[in-house]
């Protein structure tokens, strides 16, 4: 993939992740949608276009929206969602949907270790947003693999 189609999706991803979301007033993070442009862009991409425009989009969000003190774990946690779901990229089979689901996981186990360790968050923190980060991820997970199948569809590729 040419190097602006990363550079586009992660600003489709900063714009999906920064302007649709959804405040969790318990914790005071936020649920947005921005997990299934990070599925999508992996499974287009593949393992670096994904960690590129997934960890930078989504990082860049958190910069953006007043939570840049999440954005150094925002990097990793998406960035290696990415790269999982990359693996995926122009597979078959049981591996096309086995590499997005073990990123979307990682993405909320190492969000959850993460917040741990955060003073704003703590354990409490980690446990109270540990149910919007799974569904987040699973909203990620089945939204992107439906719009890379819809893009692949309509575009005669496959994978």
């Amino acid at each position: 993939m040419k190097w602006y189609y990363t550079v586009g999706l992660a600003v489709a991803i900063l714009i999906i992740s920064r302007f649709i979301w959804i405040p969790i007033p318990a914790s005071g993070g936020v649920f947005n949608l921005g997990d299934v442009a990070v599925v999508f862009s992996g499974l287009l991409l593949g393992t670096k276009g994904g960690a590129l425009a997934g960890g930078i989009g989504s990082a860049l969000a958190d910069i953006t929206g007043g939570y840049a003190f999440f954005a150094p774990l925002t990097l990793i946690a998406k960035g290696l969602e990415g790269l999982l779901t990359g693996l995926a990229k122009n597979r078959k089979g049981l591996l096309f949907y086995l590499f997005p689901l073990l990123g979307v996981m990682l993405m909320a186990a190492i969000y959850f270790v993460g917040e741990i360790f955060m003073p704003q968050k703590g354990i409490g923190g980690a446990i109270t947003e540990l149910p919007a980060n799974l569904l987040q991820a699973g909203i990620g997970y089945f939204g992107g693999i439906l719009l890379h199948k819809a893009y692949s569809a309509s575009s005669g590729k496959t994978g």
